[in-house]
């Protein structure tokens, strides 16, 4: 079942690149005020750049795509080459796109600057003035909007910038308009910020870079000397990444997803669309059961209390896990965090039901001597817990509630991909869960309710609902939201798929909503931006792996760790392509298993 978070960025490769193209426009301005002739060359340059792209674009994906890159290309050459025939300008804007981009596969997969291609060919038929820009004040803007782009690849952009400051300084040349005129703002920010192009390896990034520049303005002062060291450094870069391929481990969370929905302020507002009662009866009163460890054990198996995180594992084969461990120190650790930003049943569940909560942890500990028992909240705000239970404000990052993440931010444990953290003593559970183990023990009754967030994400709006397992999703929805079409359930609202009109509510949905659908374009054209990879709690390398699903090739998967994904959703979230990437990791994973 295809699953894909409900939200994603609104930024985008082609937003990026409209910027890249307005500090580049801005660069041409003391050309075309000594030659305003050069503006109608500029807007041909870009014009036969984006009709070559999307014409290429066309032919190898039979679809049509934004090809603001290849005006990009185009600008970059046009105004390192003014001056220069337009004839041969547009030749070489031609020999970029086909040699430096779509001889490799097209954007995202070539493994060299086309600009710099196409600039190499114009430099051997025809020359380039040198330096490449008029020395001029009014490119100072320019050179200022240029280090923005320093967030993207900042190592080898900085490594550019000092390389050429450090020569110049060397030749006596240090100053602003020869800062300008030899564009080390422009290498660094705009050329060397290149993702697709330029390694994301900080000691490799910096040295190659200092290299390029010191060399390029100290020894050879000349045009060629910058192009041909911007490709080496290329070479040199992919070189880099493909040797840099293995998993780097549990990553801190760092990411902040907005929420979505507001939280319910008001205890009361809860709907109840089944005909259980929740309140014990005088003779259920948990303060007059006397049972063993073994009878509450007993009751939580035979009631079939699950985890009610997502996961719907086994509650009672967890307890037996943490039982049988041979751990000394043992935790309970109570998950109140709700880091999805479409739930909040958790978090009424832990204002309106603190006693019944504190009474569920005290039979768990009956049946465990646990050495303390923890409990992870975002939000401490009207809580009341008593102090035998440690309570945690933990930051606001996503997937900071993955049960692996937790107990690093809370215990200070790390726990290995292939460890599991109730055999290591430690036992997690979702705040539903112990609730439901409070109503299982004291009534005796099985698990056939939960509370469900159901929202309209058109309304930015949700409600805490209480349902029966096997309740049509569509007749949940209908009861809170009348009348609407799309209907997603899932985990949560980072982990949702388009309900069918006959699904029901099972063991593992948490979440229900109705929505338009996420803008997934798909675009085959990765920008290798990085976001995938640097925000992936795992630290798995997501694009590499989303290729080779592409590609069919689902084995070779496992040398990228595929199995280790937690299934959090935040690559297809922050993918500036549009492509929902953690459904292509997860049919990884199901295959790698």
């Amino acid at each position: 079942m295809k699953t894909f978070p409900l939200i994603r960025v609104k930024w985008s490769n082609e937003h990026s690149m409209a910027a890249v193209l307005l500090v580049l426009v801005l660069y041409h301005l003391p050309q075309w005020l000594d030659k305003p002739s050069g503006i109608l060359s500029f807007l041909l340059l870009v014009a036969e750049g984006l009709l070559l792209d999307l014409s290429l674009n066309i032919l190898r994906y039979h679809r049509m795509w934004c090809c603001v890159s290849a005006a990009v290309t185009a600008a970059m050459i046009s105004v390192l080459s003014f001056g220069v025939p337009l004839g041969v300008r547009m030749l070489g804007v031609a020999i970029a796109l086909l040699v430096g981009k779509h001889l490799w596969g097209g954007t995202g997969k070539n493994i060299i600057n086309p600009a710099m291609i196409g600039l190499l060919f114009i430099l051997i038929v025809y020359g380039i003035p040198y330096p490449f820009f008029p020395a001029s004040f009014l490119l100072i803007p320019a050179a200022v909007l240029s280090l923005l782009f320093l967030k993207i690849r900042p190592f080898a952009g900085i490594g550019i910038i000092l390389g050429m400051m450090s020569a110049l300084l060397i030749n006596g040349d240090f100053t602003l308009l020869n800062l300008l005129s030899y564009g080390v703002f422009f290498w660094g920010g705009i050329v060397l910020t290149d993702p697709v192009t330029v390694t994301s390896h900080p000691v490799a990034g910096s040295a190659a870079g200092f290299l390029v520049g010191f060399a390029a303005l100290l020894y050879y002062p000349l045009s060629v000397s910058i192009i041909i060291g911007i490709l080496a450094l290329n070479l040199f870069s992919s070189a880099v990444e493909s040797i840099n391929d293995k998993n780097i481990g549990m990553q801190k969370s760092k990411l902040r997803i907005p929420k979505q929905v507001p939280y319910l302020q008001d205890q009361s507002q809860m709907v109840d669309l089944t005909d259980d009662r929740l309140e014990l009866s005088p003779e259920e009163e948990i303060d007059k059961l006397e049972l063993s460890a073994d009878e509450i054990l007993s009751r939580i198996k035979n009631n079939e209390v699950f985890g009610m995180g997502g996961a719907a594992f086994s509650t009672y084969q967890k307890l037996m896990t943490v039982l049988t461990a041979r751990e000394s120190q043992k935790y309970l650790l109570i998950n109140g965090v709700e880091c999805d930003p479409g739930l909040i049943h958790d978090y009424w569940l832990l204002r309106k039901y603190p006693n019944e909560i504190t009474k569920g942890i005290e039979l768990l500990c009956k049946c465990i001597n646990f050495s303390a028992v923890h409990l992870a909240v975002k939000d401490l705000d009207r809580l009341e817990f008593s102090n035998n239970i440690n309570t945690h404000k933990v930051l606001d990052y996503y997937p900071i509630g993955a049960e692996k993440i937790l107990i690093a931010n809370v215990l200070k444990k790390q726990i290995e991909y292939n460890q599991i953290p109730a055999a290591c003593g430690i036992l997690v559970l979702n705040v539903q869960t112990i609730y439901a183990i409070y109503q299982a023990v004291a009534r005796n009754k099985p698990v056939n309710t939960r509370f469900l967030t159901v929202a309209n994400l058109k309304t930015k709006s949700a409600k805490v609902v209480r349902v029966r397992l096997g309740m049509k999703l569509r007749e949940v929805m209908e009861a809170m939201y009348p009348g609407v079409i799309n209907v997603f359930a899932g985990g949560g609202l980072m982990q949702s798929y388009l309900a069918e009109e006959e699904a029901v509510v099972d063991k593992n949905i948490n979440f229900i909503a109705t929505s338009v659908f996420p803008n997934y374009k798909e675009s085959p054209q990765c920008s290798k931006c990085g976001n995938c990879v640097r925000n992936c709690p795992v630290g798995l390398k997501v694009n590499l792996i989303a290729d080779l699903v592409d590609q069919g090739k689902l084995s070779e998967t496992k040398k990228y760790f595929a199995f280790e994904c937690i299934s959090c959703g935040s690559c297809s979230y922050l993918c500036l392509a549009g492509r929902n990437l953690s459904d292509r990791v997860k049919t990884a994973k199901e295959a790698t298993k």
